[in-house]
Formats: structure tokens, sequence, C-alpha cells
């Protein structure tokens, strides 16, 4: 029973998925350009390099500060893993990864006391629970709603001034995804965002 659930869980996760939006997951983590370690180069911005390397180290300095794994790179022994970065420009940076393995989903939650537009900060919560079936389900359907593996990484409508980064990334197997929007306001993707937070169990004061 439970290897059919997990079986079906993925099956939602991955319902009508388009791979081509995402990528192969590298053998090797590179070592004297750390910049990629966490997104390979070019994906962030495919179409301005200078602007690919600024947010790419941006986003990276945040998840070192966490001690947070690559999960664009490297072996690992999961059979999916999700994480969602939020870079507020003003408040504390979080993450939430849930990682699904054959020990069952586990959460791990990090935040810091910086700003998610300054420093990092170091660690203030760090949280770490089990899921329940009924919950990694729910995260599985969420992630189907906003049609994640569909989603391009970069949307060039996205941006604007201060507001937040909402990171998500993905590993299933040995493919690799991430999406990368600015200040969702509402939506499917805002949903996912918040259920990740939820799971969590912090209570951060301002939501944007």
């Amino acid at each position: 029973m439970r290897g059919l659930l997990r079986f079906l869980v993925i099956a939602l996760a991955c319902l009508g998925c388009n791979l081509a939006l995402a990528a192969e997951v590298r053998a090797t983590c590179s070592i004297s350009a750390d910049d990629d370690y966490f997104f390979p180069s070019g994906i962030l911005d495919p179409n301005r390099a200078d602007l690919d390397s600024f947010v790419r180290q941006w986003y990276s300095k945040h998840l070192r500060a966490m001690s947070e794994p690559s999960l664009s790179c490297g072996p690992n022994s999961a059979h999916d893993i999700y994480r969602f970065t939020w870079l507020r420009t003003f408040h504390h940076p979080i993450a939430v990864r849930v990682t699904y393995s054959d020990g069952g989903p586990l959460l791990e939650a990090v935040e810091l006391d910086g700003a998610g537009g300054y420093t990092p900060g170091k660690v203030i919560h760090h949280i770490s629970k089990s899921l329940s079936p009924e919950q990694w389900k729910a995260l599985a359907d969420a992630i189907e709603t906003a049609h994640y593996w569909e989603q391009p990484t970069h949307d060039t409508s996205d941006g604007g001034l201060d507001g937040a980064q909402w990171i998500i990334e993905a590993r299933h197997v040995q493919t690799y995804h991430a999406v990368d929007r600015w200040s969702p306001f509402s939506g499917s993707y805002r949903a996912l965002g918040l259920l990740f937070l939820k799971l969590s169990d912090l209570q951060p004061e301002s939501i944007y």
C-alpha cells in the first residue's frame, strides 16, 4: 500500500509534464565556478549573461548561508526533491525543502536573520520533520495545479522594484527544473509557495 501510494502521488506530480523545459542533472558539481553550484549557467536569464550571473550569485549566497544542497548537480539517493526559496527584499530569507526517499517525505526548513535583498545573515530557525502521506499528496496536487513542470524558468514579464523572488526548484530522479517568479500576487504558483510555508510551520510576518 505504501509503495502504491508513492507511485500515485509521483504520477500526480508529473502528470502532463513537459520535460523539454527541464534539464538533466549534472553528474558533478563545479568547484572552480561556485556561482553555478546551485543554478546552471544561463538558466535564470538566458538573454543576458551578466544578469544571469548576478542573479545566480545573489540566490546562491542565501542558499549557502542556509547550508542547503544543490539540486542541479551531484549524486542523490532521493526519488524526488522540491525546494521553495523565498527572498523578500526587506525580510528574512526562507527555504523549505521536501525530499521523498525510501523513508518517506521529509521537510527541512531554514530561516535566516538577514534580508533577501541584502545580506543573508545567520540561521535563526531550522525545522526538520516528516510529512504525512496526505501532506505529500497535497503538495503533489499543488504542483500539478500550478503546471509546475510546464512553466519556463525565466519569465520576461516578471520583475519590479523590491518585492520578493519566489523560486521553486525540483529534482525528479535525474531531471532538474527551476521556476523563478517575482511577487506573484495571485494564482496557483503563489498557492504552491504558500503551501510550502504552511507545511513548514513557519509563520512569516509579511507575505509578498
